[in-house]
Parts: C-alpha cells; sequence; structure tokens
C-alpha cells in the first residue's frame, strides 16, 4: 500500500482540530499543499491551500495520478 500522498490524493489531516479533509494540488520534497474542503464557507469565496509535511496526512482516497 502507498504511503506517499501524491496530487490528486483525498487526505484527512492528523494535526489539526476536528480532522478537516481535502486534497493534495502540489508537492515540495516532503511537503506537499492540501486544499481543505471547508474553504467554501469563507465569506470572501478565496480558496487556501495549506503547506504541510506529508507525514501529518492520513489518505481516505487515491487519485487517478
Amino acid at each position: 500500500m502507498r504511503m506517499k500522498p501524491k496530487v490528486g490524493d483525498v487526505v484527512r489531516s492528523k494535526t489539526i482540530a476536528n480532522n478537516p479533509a481535502g486534497y493534495i494540488v502540489g508537492k515540495e520534497g516532503i511537503h506537499v499543499w492540501v486544499r481543505f474542503f471547508d474553504d467554501d464557507k469563507l465569506e470572501d469565496g478565496d480558496r487556501w491551500d495549506t503547506y504541510t509535511r506529508r507525514d501529518t496526512l492520513e489518505i481516505i482516497s487515491r487519485g487517478k495520478n
């Protein structure tokens, strides 16, 4: 089973409260950019990508990449 998240994978945070889910939009070495699904609740409508270590994430579903 693959342990490293790749672009397109749906992941859950192990470190953020409420364990939000999101998907990988980019990667840089051992760090990845995650776009969380609950960002659409922001008042201004902007999306936020979070820069985090890949070992702080749990893969929920694998992307097609």
